[in-house]
């Protein structure tokens, strides 16, 4: 396979960094890769001299003066050979005062382009004229380049340095380019301003060294969703729709451009101030937002200039994203990784230097053929793919055929034997490296032989029996057998169990062996730990004791469960918080489902806060059974003893409720709402009669 371009890293500086741009730009020049040759003096001799050099020689007028082919035989064979490209190369070569290739040299070059000015080899026999690919590459780059004394090439954009419209010679030696950039120094060009408008998203931004002074941004539904159209590009077309839709949308437009240009208007001072002013607006419907008439941006105006590479949704994050990238600079330490980076970046190639080099590059692209393409019947299963086994290996201290890979820790052959000879046999892979992982490996002297790889690998299920290879090579089953716990182990769960025992502190003092491994023992009837029992039996002393002598609260039992996890009683859970809040370090608590750390002074306060709140609670209770009281006191009385009652005091005539402050009336009625006046006028009648 063909090698992949390298790819060149560049250093980064910022524009607004002052004394690193100082240090950098000092008597710098543009890039020779982005100047021409001088366009020579055009006299007519000279034309005429060009002139006669093409005409054709001879005088029958049937042969190529340039090519130096001919006579030619028929009509038709003059004319093939004027529409080869090897006519047009070469007479390409006589206008740049070159000669002539012959047909040889162009096939073995296989030059068949008709827009190639030059070849490579000529090309490199003048290095003070930049290659042809080079040049195309760097014209066409939004970015221009310089280089400084030390040797140093760094690219800049070229929007920062010259309007679009205004035309920046590339011959001689690049003066103007060289004292716009120096402008990056001087007082105030730092001020930038970057205004984005898309979709019915705008953002805006004003920056000044690097910092962000003033910034907004707005957004309106005015596109629908999942039509990838804007409303007012869709009435555009002819045929406007009159759903609520379009035209809550078209509202949203008209008023969306309003504040635009509204925020533009109020930005109208600091917009002054700035150098630069980057848009982002595709469309006119988007730019009417930012240059309409209110708007003080012109796109006349040489400040104002457009992004030079595709930007996002417009939010605030993007201008900052927009604006970081305007700033930066990108510095090659050496021409040779500018060169590579540049023609990594536009998709050409690197000029190679010799015809040598050509040829045998080109013979390997003819040697090397592309892989055939699989087509794959989507209809059918596919076929497995054949896979390497890992390797098998036997000693004379493993307990029968293992496979290792570069996780497999070493000497675990001989931790596994141990296993085996203590009675204790694991099927996990897991839990072998584990122990592997904390006990201390011994060098052995056992050599392993590898074997054949097998052709197809089963999926091997657990079981029960392991085998064990001796040195006769004879094979026996072992069983597994019960997983053995230590009395003392037993002794501890029984206390956490008993209901009358409420500390541990008795057994914990006179442990003998490692009380961190006891601790964390799991049960093999349901993988409680010792942690898990005392959370489960809501003991909270317990809990954290045998956190204090190393229980680990990360554990899951069989249902896959954390000792936190497992008590519903917040006693034990609030032991567990209290515990991290002392011991934020001792254990990984992002894994135990611990809310999080608690102290004691909080816990005091969210009491208090809760007390309060019930108190709160009551009085706002008390009150409402008293105003109820009165509601039914005022709704015993008639209307006319209802009216004599003092203003501060009326409620409502109809439901007893309190009044507003400017109440519902009729007839000297009051009331809260219109329906209790409606339904107090219905009924008044059948009052009145009574």
């Amino acid at each position: 396979m063909a090698s992949k371009p390298e790819y060149i890293r560049s250093r980064i500086v910022k524009t607004y960094d002052l004394d690193e741009i100082e240090k950098l730009i000092k008597d710098a020049k543009v890039a020779h890769c982005m100047l021409t040759d001088p366009p020579p003096v055009v006299d007519e001799e000279s034309v005429m001299t060009r002139l006669s050099a093409l005409t054709l020689r001879g005088s029958d007028g049937i042969s190529c003066s340039c090519c130096g082919v001919g006579p030619f035989t028929s009509r038709a064979q003059q004319t093939a050979h004027y529409k080869h490209h090897w006519h047009t190369h070469n007479l390409k070569r006589k206008l740049f005062g070159r000669k002539p290739i012959s047909l040889g040299e162009y096939n073995s070059r296989q030059d068949e382009s008709s827009n190639v000015s030059a070849s490579d080899s000529e090309g490199d026999d003048n290095p003070n004229k930049p290659a042809t690919e080079l040049f195309a590459a760097a014209t066409r780059h939004c970015k221009a380049f310089y280089t400084n004394p030390k040797g140093q090439v760094f690219c800049i954009y070229r929007c920062l340095l010259h309007h679009r419209k205004e035309e920046m010679s590339l011959d001689g030696e690049g003066h103007v380019w060289a004292r716009r950039v120096k402008e990056l120094l001087s007082p105030g060009y730092g001020r930038w301003a970057v205004v984005m408008v898309s979709g019915g998203h705008f953002a805006g931004c004003i920056f000044t060294g690097g910092s962000d002074v003033i910034h907004k941004t707005l957004h309106s539904y005015t596109t629908r969703r999942g039509q990838g159209m804007s409303q007012a590009t869709r009435d555009q077309t002819g045929n406007a729709p009159k759903s609520a839709g379009s035209s809550l949308r078209r509202y949203n437009q008209e008023q969306f451009l309003a504040h635009v240009q509204n925020i533009l208007v109020s930005w109208n001072d600091d917009l002054k101030g700035c150098s630069l002013v980057f848009y982002r607006a595709v469309g006119p419907i988007n730019q009417a937002a930012i240059f309409g008439k209110p708007s003080p941006l012109r796109k006349e105006d040489p400040r104002v200039r457009q992004l030079p590479f595709p930007t996002r949704k417009p939010t605030f994050k993007e201008v900052k994203r927009v604006f970081q990238t305007l700033a930066s600079i990108e510095v090659y330490d050496t021409l040779q990784d500018f060169q590579k980076a540049l023609l990594t970046v536009t998709g050409s190639k690197v000029p190679l230097k010799t015809n040598s080099d050509i040829s045998i590059a080109e013979s390997a692209k003819k040697a090397q053929k592309p892989p055939p393409k699989v087509q794959h019947d989507r209809a059918k299963s596919r076929e497995r793919v054949p896979r390497e086994l890992p390797t098998q290996v036997t000693s004379s201290e493993d307990e029968g055929p293992c496979y290792i890979d570069s996780e497999t820790p070493p000497d675990w052959i001989k931790t596994l034997s141990e296993q085996s000879s203590n009675g204790v046999i694991t099927n996990s892979r897991k839990d072998l490296l584990n122990d592997c992982a904390l006990a201390s490996c011994v060098d052995t002297d056992s050599e392993t032989e590898t074997v054949d790889k097998k052709e197809t690998k089963k999926r091997k299920k657990p079981t029960k029996k392991v085998e064990k290879v001796d040195d006769k090579n004879q094979v026996t089953a072992v069983k597994k057998g019960p997983v053995k716990i230590p009395a003392s182990v037993k002794k501890m769960w029984r206390s956490i169990s008993d209901k009358d025992n409420v500390t541990l502190e008795p057994i914990l003092e006179g442990w003998e062996g490692d009380i961190q491994a006891a601790c964390n023992t799991q049960d093999p009837i349901d993988g409680n730990t010792a942690l898990h029992k005392a959370a489960i039996a809501a003991k909270p002393e317990m809990v954290t004791q045998i956190l204090s002598a190393g229980g680990d609260p990360c554990i899951k039992n069989h249902v896959l469960q954390t000792p936190y996890a497992a008590t519903p009683h917040t006693d034990t859970r609030i032991a567990f918080r209290m515990f991290q809040a002392q011991n934020p370090d001792k254990y990984n608590y992002s894994k135990s489902q611990i809310p999080g750390p608690v102290t004691a002074e909080q816990l005091e306060q969210q009491k208090e806060k809760k007390a309060q709140q019930k108190k709160a609670k009551r009085q706002r209770e008390k009150e409402k059974q008293a105003d109820k009281l009165k509601a039914n006191a005022f709704l015993l009385l008639t209307d006319e003893q209802k009216k004599k009652v003092p203003v501060h005091e009326q409620r409502c005539f109809s439901c007893g409720a309190q009044l507003p402050k400017v109440p519902f009336e009729y007839d000297d009625c009051k009331f809260c709402q219109v329906p209790c006046l409606h339904d107090h006028r219905k009924i008044r009648p059948l009052n009145m009669s009574v």
